[in-house]
């Protein structure tokens, strides 16, 4: 039976972010984008909203700031400075609820983040135990222009009213826990393991034992005072945040991806030249492929930092993985009454689920 603690905290920090937010461990920004120098004062300032971290607070380990750096860079130059993008790191302008929100309404530029499944159930299909492989398998197939798993993301994002203007490969997730390597399902049962509002997550993870549904800014803490015993996170994430301090035993059992990417609100976009969709276009695919420069080697890197930090790491065997993938398979019928049959079969078909 599935365990569920609910983690009601009077005291919630405003922010709430899944996935890519943060703990007390970091310096937030002003809520702020950068300063407006003269040379730009009479650009068109555009914003985009993230819950990605502030390069210049986590300069490493930062796939998505690189990512999103590049975008900049692109559209202010190929606009002949027309154009300044004004980025709010770390959820400074709005929560990624919120910024998914605004996209919807017009009321902002740009968005990199990902669909949100309150709004639509479908947008949770990426999310779907390991169906996305491996890094190449998602970049031939989801992340690029041409990829049969962007058109489906693209019309599903039109429904919503909202542009998506590329696809970026994302990060895969790993489990870490304050205890113990955590290699088969099995292991999960007696740790309470912290996630957060989606129901893809939340039904996998609460058939192996008890889950606490959290804000990403409790994490840290929650983890130092053995509330909260495992989670999975992206390697930056896990290093960045400082987790590996409360929790050294990290398994590579990549049972999901994080993949945000950014987007405009779809009237808003059409109301653009078509040199200035061009321009927003093509920066947004040179975000996605400096993400995926920043992040395809980055697994070796990390080791050489987990050896010095003392952190254990492991990296399940063929046998073990099949455990998780088994268990994952036993959820099918959950996953296709979640999306919806149509694009469930469609998507396991894409990558031969």
């Amino acid at each position: 039976m599935k365990k569920l603690i609910a983690t009601t905290m009077a005291a919630m920090m405003a922010l709430t972010i899944v996935g890519c937010g943060g703990n007390n461990t970091v310096a937030l920004q002003s809520d702020k984008a950068e300063e407006t120098t003269k040379a730009d004062s009479d650009a068109t300032h555009l914003v985009l909203t993230t819950s990605a971290l502030d390069p210049e607070v986590a300069p490493d380990y930062n796939p998505w700031a690189d990512g999103l750096l590049k975008f900049k860079e692109e559209v202010e130059k190929n606009s002949n400075g027309r154009y300044v993008v004004d980025i709010y790191w770390y959820s400074s302008y709005a929560s990624d609820a919120e910024s998914f929100q605004m996209i919807q309404d017009g009321e902002t530029d740009f968005n990199f983040g990902a669909g949100m499944s309150n709004v639509d159930k479908r947008f949770a299909w990426q999310r779907i135990p390991f169906l996305l492989p491996d890094l190449d398998t998602v970049r031939e197939k989801l992340a690029n222009p041409n990829a049969e798993g962007f058109a489906i993301n693209t019309k599903l994002y039109e429904e919503n009213g909202i542009k998506l203007l590329a696809q970026n490969s994302g990060l895969q997730r790993h489990i870490f826990s304050t205890d113990k390597l955590i290699k088969v399902p099995k292991d999960l049962a007696n740790e309470t393991f912290r996630t957060y509002e989606d129901a893809i997550v939340n039904e996998f993870y609460g058939g192996l034992g008890n889950i606490a549904i959290m804000p990403y800014g409790e994490l840290y803490t929650s983890l130092q005072n053995g509330l909260i015993t495992a989670t999975d996170q992206q390697i930056p994430s896990y290093i960045i945040e400082n987790y590996y301090e409360v929790a050294p035993f990290y398994s590579y059992v990549g049972a999901q991806w994080t993949s945000y990417s950014l987007m405009m609100n779809l009237d808003k976009f059409n109301q653009y030249s078509e040199e200035d969709q061009k321009i927003f276009v093509d920066a947004a695919w040179a975000c996605s492929e400096a993400e995926y420069e920043s992040y395809k080697d980055m697994k070796a890197d990390a080791e050489k930092f987990f050896d010095e930090k003392g952190i254990t790491y492991y990296q399940p065997t063929d046998e073990e993985l099949n455990q998780w993938k088994e268990y994952a398979a036993s959820l099918s019928d959950k996953w296709r009454e979640l999306i919806g049959e149509e694009l469930y079969n469609q998507v396991s078909e894409l990558f031969n689920y």
